[in-house]
């Protein structure tokens, strides 16, 4: 598979802090990256393959439950970064 349809997607419930950490990833030179909100994520995904997600910790446990258990039904060997809320990157 051609490393052009991978994705990788930092989810956040604040943009700000999405857009910022997204940059960063860019900056090292990484595939496609996007952001998107823990209720729109899969909206964003699109026909590519995940490469990776970065999780913003901020998120209320039981949204970050139910983040994880759909990540792992759409593909349990995607790497997840968890990446601490309080951050601003």
């Amino acid at each position: 598979m051609a490393t052009d349809d991978r994705l990788i997607i930092v989810i956040d419930p604040s943009p700000d802090r999405a857009r910022n950490l997204k940059e960063l990833i860019e900056f090292m030179d990484a595939p496609e990256v996007c952001t998107a909100s823990p209720t729109d994520w899969r909206l964003h995904i699109g026909e590519h393959r995940l490469a990776a997600i970065f999780v913003s910790e901020a998120m209320p446990p039981q949204q970050m439950t139910a983040l994880l258990d759909d990540v792992g039904k759409l593909d349990p060997n995607v790497p997840i970064v968890l990446v601490d809320g309080d951050c601003d990157a």
